[in-house]
């Protein structure tokens, strides 16, 4: 299949689990809310948040994984192919004991002098600590087969794993309802199974798909390469671990000063952004294989081609999605969960703005990642994400509202592009002046003009399922008529328009 085909195939798969996936979330976290109530909602939230920010580690971790083997195989060297892959499987052993180490070794220092948690459930959040480390150790162990399906684009039956994963949480909180003993105990060992199912079903069909991928003990004696792959594995992990220790710092911090039902409603901005981000990350899981292969091959036409469709693409598809989302909020919520925690409305609209800020830079880290040269970058990044918490704390210790925590976020993410930008000009010769024009521009001119006209139609219409249809079907004829006539090339409206004249013509 050939590569703009192959692109279109995989995303049109990851597409179909999107909204398959996205019914079930939506499904899924109302019934989890109702069972457990707000403030186990809220401590679940708190303690488990690390293990929802390993969904985001697991999947940067894949792309280090994936630099090798989609390099690897433009250089069209199987020999090496093999040693790529049994020395990254041995590499995130070591990754996984690691980090369960460390996070076992801190959580003492947590629970015993920072974090706001009832006496009465401290016990049951530390067991649920215990629980939910057995799926930080099996979604770092199962990066390296993620990154194979991943290398030979074989999206579709990481596409069916990720359905049958959704529906097995669907199903726990189902279940949920009918438990008479400690729900949020039940609800944390059901959770660890279904990572350990979800690693049995993709390293089996690894193996036995891929034979030629076998385990090799002669293969793990590239010690050369086996420093390369921990050095840029190590690097990168730094760098995506800053995100996590943001992500979830925040949700310390706001536990620290508001208890733990901000942390529900922190909980549920995120659940919100994770369902909206399967829009973008369906662009990347499509490109990033190609992108990789083609600094292994050297060209660089295509490499920076594919760098500012990537940063461009993931942020349209999140975008198309997200600005309805952020307009519709108070009304989405109140149908949604009927009585949502207080907050929740400012800190999903902010959560959602800080990720479609972090799109910008996909294409960039992508990019500057398949060099292989990550050192100073991760280091810079990893200071520069981490610096939101003393910021944050400070400006909540002196009685700034909760929204200020998460707007620091936001302006530090705006810097963080900038660095990015610095680096992938620097390590990959990209044109700064261009991915600042053909993409941040015109993507923040189109934000602002559509969200400016459905706040339009919200102030002429009182809120009811006609106006959030209205604000819908405005979004996307109007969000979809710039993005065509402000961010498509000649030659990218020209495929745009035969694919729907096909479309119509069928």
């Amino acid at each position: 299949m050939q590569g703009t085909n192959r692109i279109v195939f995989n995303t049109a798969v990851l597409y179909t689990k999107i909204i398959i996936c996205m019914v079930i979330s939506l499904w899924t976290v109302p019934l989890v809310l109702s069972s457990l109530g707000k403030a186990d909602f809220g401590l679940y939230n708190l303690v488990a948040g690390v293990i929802a920010m390993l969904a985001f580690l697991n999947g940067a971790m894949t792309v280090s994984t994936q630099r090798f083997l989609s390099v690897t195989i433009g250089e069209g060297d199987g020999k090496k192919l093999l040693e790529v892959y049994n020395l990254s499987i041995l590499l995130h052993i070591i990754i996984g004991v690691i980090v369960v180490l460390l996070v076992e070794s801190c959580a003492p220092l947590l629970f015993d002098n920072f974090l706001s948690i009832d006496p009465a459930r401290l016990a049951t959040a530390r067991r649920l600590l215990n629980y939910l480390v057995v799926s930080v150790f099996f979604s770092i162990f199962m990066v390296p087969f993620d990154a194979v399906l991943n290398a030979y684009e074989n999206l579709l039956v990481f596409s069916i794993v990720g359905v049958i994963e959704g529906l097995l949480k669907l199903s726990v909180a189902l279940c949920l309802a009918h438990i008479t003993g400690d729900r949020l105990n039940f609800y944390g060992i059901a959770i660890a199974s279904v990572m350990v199912s979800v690693f049995l079903m993709k390293s089996l069909y690894v193996v036995f798909r891929y034979r030629h991928l076998r385990f090799s003990a002669a293969a793990l004696r590239n010690m050369r390469l086996f420093r390369e792959m921990f050095f840029f594995a190590g690097w990168n992990t730094i760098s995506t671990l800053s995100i996590v220790f943001r992500n979830q710092g925040l949700a310390v911090v706001l536990n620290h000063f508001f208890g733990t039902v901000v942390n529900a409603a922190y909980g549920i901005g995120n659940q919100i952004n994770g369902v909206l981000g399967y829009f973008s990350s369906t662009i990347q899981k499509s490109v990033n294989p190609q992108l990789m292969q083609s600094q292994g091959a050297h060209d660089s036409d295509k490499l920076f081609s594919m760098t500012y469709g990537l940063s461009k693409y993931s942020t349209l598809c999140m975008g198309i999605v997200a600005i309805p989302v952020v307009v519709e909020m108070p009304y989405i919520l109140r149908v949604w969960l009927t009585n949502p925690p207080e907050g929740t409305v400012a800190i999903s609209r902010l959560i959602i703005v800080l990720s479609l800020t972090y799109q910008l830079s996909s294409g960039l880290m992508s990019a500057i990642q398949s060099t292989g040269r990550i050192k100073w970058y991760t280091t810079t990044i990893g200071l520069l994400l981490l610096s939101t918490l003393p910021v944050a704390y400070a400006f909540l210790k002196y009685g700034c509202p909760t929204e200020s925590a998460l707007i620091t976020a936001c302006v530090i993410e705006v810097v963080a592009l900038g660095v990015r930008l610095f680096f992938a000009r620097r390590l990959v010769g990209l044109s700064v002046k261009t991915h600042i024009t053909k993409v941040i521009i015109p993507v923040v001119l189109l934000f602002v003009g559509v969200g400016l006209i459905l706040e339009i139609i919200t102030l002429l219409v009182p809120p009811s399922f006609i106006r959030l249809l209205a604000v819908c079907i405005t979004s996307v004829a109007v969000y979809c008529f710039f993005a065509y006539r402000l961010l498509l090339s000649k030659s990218e409206q020209a495929y745009v328009a035969q694919l729907v004249h096909k479309t119509i013509r069928r």
